[in-house]
């Protein structure tokens, strides 16, 4: 058995942080498994449900856990999205590092969070995709973060169960922008602003080379968010 502390980065620390006093937390997706064997080791949950697809990420994260001394509670299931877990055995979910349309499938036909109170995301792409799923379907956003690891910026953010109206949007914020969060705005999350900067500089340099209505559209809302967050008190 191997001691040593996981130390799982900002990316998964910050789900870590979100994912709060859960009891039993499935990782959707799980890959190597730092997530779960890092909430075992750290004692953030009594247990975790790791799930993936893929038999040789199972096994990876078998022997981390196993290699650290938490396999008594770390559980691993083969098998895709949330179908492996029955509704309620997990009071936290958490889905990091795919695209933000697979996130819709996974939870698209299941029960709400499938029973969890609290589902927790890191899209690596099209993050617009899962934000906009939630917003119509009205679940609330918890907590909405930015974080910053070698040189890219991650967004890490959770959802509650649906409630009866949608969560009202900050003034200032454009109604049909999900591709960042308002709550992180509403919030002034601190590396949200930077992420913004970068995001214009991209969107500059592509018009440079290309002509795209979706990119100037892009690009004006990014400015909108700018001049409405320098410009609150």
């Amino acid at each position: 058995m191997d001691n040593r502390r996981i130390r799982p980065g900002a990316r998964l620390d910050c789900a870590i942080e979100l994912l709060g006093s859960a009891r039993v937390v499935a990782d959707v997706g799980c890959d190597h498994g730092r997530l779960g064997c890092a909430l075992m080791q750290r004692g953030s949950a009594q247990k975790c449900i790791a799930i993936d697809i893929s038999s040789p990420s199972l096994e990876k994260t078998t022997r981390l856990a196993r290699k650290i001394g938490v396999l008594d509670r770390v559980e691993t299931r083969l098998g895709d999205g949330l179908t492996p877990l029955a509704p309620g055995e997990a009071d936290a979910i958490a889905i990091l590092g795919m695209g933000g349309t697979q996130m819709t499938r996974i939870l698209d036909g299941m029960p709400p969070l499938n029973g969890a109170r609290v589902c927790v995301f890191q899209p690596m792409r099209a993050a617009e995709d899962i934000r906009r799923w939630l917003y119509e379907r009205s679940y609330p956003i918890l907590e909405d973060r930015v974080v910053f690891e070698s040189g890219r910026y991650y967004q890490v953010f959770s959802a509650g169960q649906p409630q009866k109206r949608k969560q009202p949007l900050p003034d200032g914020w454009p109604e049909d922008l999900f591709f960042l969060g308002y709550t992180a705005f509403e919030r002034r999350e601190p590396q949200m602003k930077p992420l913004v900067e970068r995001m214009i500089e991209t969107a500059r340099r592509k018009q440079k080379t290309q002509r795209a209505e979706a990119l100037d559209h892009q690009l004006a809302q990014l400015l909108q968010i700018r001049e409405c967050w320098e410009g609150k008190p």
